[in-house]
């Protein structure tokens, strides 16, 4: 999946979230904090000891902005375009015990760093009414997620042999969220929540032309506080 189709994905969103000129919509903004739960696979590909290899990857928690644009059907329902300011995740290396000592030098040592590009759609359920003052609320819906920018650092380099080039899949999956919001008046409320989505990815590297894989899958855990302004 390309640039071109994470641009359709807002498209289609926020036509989808155009189709009325009567609902309300609502902003929100507020910080975000991103545990990826990353569980990986050993790394195969030529001169590699194994299998298995020994050699993996852990990516790192990350704190980052948040904002999403939320457009309301009816007094319970919403469609929500949740965002962010896309983070940049620190990648260490795991390294098995069994490996000799100049391997294992470098495990938890920082093999790379990546950004990823995650929008998700969801459509909420808002418990209570309108002027409640806390409104529970679910949603359910699909995120995409691009890892556009991947950097080998010198470790990395060192470990493959060279100088090395990063590649990492898209993903499409399910998401999830559970929240609460506090209402101050008729335009102001304050947002937490917890997220969660499907995501796995092929991680390629190339080094001297010699190509290695190592397969990830992420069980985020997604925590946000906003503010929320609805006109």
């Amino acid at each position: 999946m390309n640039r071109i189709t994470h641009h359709a994905l807002y498209g289609a969103a926020l036509l989808l979230l155009s189709t009325s000129a009567s609902a309300q919509w609502t902003l929100r903004a507020g910080a975000t904090h991103i545990a990826p739960h990353s569980s990986a696979t050993d790394a195969v590909g030529p001169l590699l000891p194994g299998p298995p290899s020994g050699i993996s990857i852990d990516v790192k928690d990350r704190a980052t902005v948040f904002f999403s644009v939320a457009y309301g059907l009816n007094t319970h329902m919403e469609l929500e375009l949740a965002m962010g300011y896309p983070p940049t995740h620190d990648v260490n290396a795991k390294i098995a015990s069994f490996l000799p000592p100049s391997i294992q030098a470098f495990d938890g040592q920082r093999v790379a760093r990546v950004r990823q590009l995650a929008p998700t759609l969801f459509f909420n359920y808002k418990f209570g009414e309108a002027t409640s003052q806390w409104r529970p609320f679910v949603g359910l819906g699909v995120n995409y997620t691009n890892f556009d920018k991947r950097t080998s650092t010198a470790a990395n380099n060192a470990l493959n042999g060279g100088p090395t080039d990063l590649r990492l899949s898209d993903s499409w999956g399910l998401a999830a969220q559970a929240g609460l919001s506090y209402r101050i008046d008729d335009h102001w409320s304050i947002m937490g929540s917890i997220a969660t989505a499907r995501v796995k990815t092929r991680l390629t590297t190339s080094t001297a032309g010699v190509r290695r894989n190592i397969d990830i899958r992420f069980h985020p855990v997604v925590l946000t506080l906003a503010a929320s302004y609805s006109f």
